[in-house]
């Protein structure tokens, strides 16, 4: 039998994301940025743990240059961040999105 509180619990826990920014430096052209952001539901932290391990691995084993990414809580709170390559370097420059 379920427990009728876990959902009035649940609605209370905070939304996860897992944001990943790549961006593509060509000489003489502006930044491209390219986002991809994933949702994960109100109180699945786990899952969304999971998936940001598992990108950051895969991301790993094939070496992207300059990309970012960030399991975020919530709107903006940032619980982990991986860069690799001079990400804050090409954030300086002028940035287009794609």
């Amino acid at each position: 039998m379920k427990n009728p509180l876990a959902g009035l619990i649940k609605m209370f826990q905070p939304k996860y994301s897992v944001v990943v920014n790549m961006y593509h430096v060509i000489p003489g052209t502006p930044v491209k940025k390219f986002e991809h952001k994933h949702d994960f539901g109100k109180g699945e932290y786990d899952q969304a743990s999971m998936f940001y391990h598992k990108v950051v691995k895969k991301h790993t084993t094939l070496n992207f240059p300059n990309t970012e990414i960030q399991l975020i809580k919530g709107k903006k709170t940032v619980i982990e961040r991986k860069n690799y390559g001079p990400v804050d370097q090409v954030k300086n420059l002028a940035i287009q999105s794609a």
